[in-house]
């Protein structure tokens, strides 16, 4: 409901090409007071797949949720359309009309999609629904990691952890880098990996005394050759068994 003022409005350099009003407004809402919105209908809503399976009961079944959503596509209602089309995919996952529909709906919004980022999102859909995922080889963000922080490399392996399997594992790294004088204390217990700087050279399981091109090339080949290492060398065999490999072919608008 958030408009740009018109003396701003008719300013081209000031239109959201990259990003929108409609997505930063949500955006710094979700920054200052989190994504709840105050309704407490939306405290504890079901997820896509139990809420879409509900919207076909309502409307008779999943072809009658894909038959409305198609109404609406055909009086230009997109978002509606996409919205109920949406409900009919996750309800029936395989119905061909009802990824028919969500498809047409999408493309449509990304061809209207002034937002650039919005487009692509559209589009993206659209073309998962007609055509499958397309895989994304790992290889095309490797060059990425040479440029990456030591928390920034750190936080690859965190968000990996599989927390259920780790929950009954305690134990700690200290890691000193040479090359930067810095230290890091790396802590697994409770299914969750965390890392900290220190000043300080606390006990741990185990010690590494390392370079950062040292620390890029054990993440990629497990090797501690050349890294200093004094300890339970184990400790990051134990860790690395843990981590769960990503996918990176994951479905967006099918369930």
């Amino acid at each position: 409901m958030i408009e740009i003022p018109p003396g701003l409005d008719t300013v081209w350099h000031t239109h959201g090409y990259y990003g929108s009003a409609s997505h930063n407004v949500k955006a710094i809402y979700q920054r200052y007071l989190g994504w709840y919105d105050g309704n407490p209908a939306h405290l504890w809503q079901h997820p896509p797949p139990a809420a879409a399976q509900r919207y076909a009961r309502c409307l008779g079944g999943a072809d009658q949720l894909t038959a409305k959503a198609r109404e609406f596509l055909g009086e230009g209602d997109l978002r509606f359309a996409a919205e109920l089309a949406s409900h009919a995919v996750f309800a029936d996952p395989g119905s061909a009309g009802a990824k028919d529909v969500l498809a047409q709906a999408l493309q449509r919004l990304g061809y209207g999609a002034e937002c650039a980022s919005w487009r692509n999102c559209f589009l993206t859909g659209a073309d998962e629904l007609r055509n499958g995922i397309t895989p994304t080889p790992f290889s095309a963000s490797a060059g990425m990691a040479g440029a990456m922080t030591v928390t920034q490399l750190f936080d690859t392996i965190a968000i990996r952890i599989d927390g259920p399997r780790a929950a009954g594992t305690s134990l700690t790294v200290l890691w000193h880098f040479t090359d930067s004088g810095e230290r890091y204390l790396m802590e697994l217990s409770n299914g969750a990996l965390i890392h900290f700087p220190t000043r300080h050279a606390p006990a741990a399981d185990l010690t590494l005394t390392l370079t950062h091109p040292q620390l890029l090339g054990l993440l990629t080949s497990g090797s501690l050759d050349g890294i200093g290492a004094s300890g339970d060398r184990g400790v990051l065999q134990t860790i690395m068994s843990f981590t769960d490999e990503p996918d990176p072919s994951f479905p967006v608008v099918t369930p």
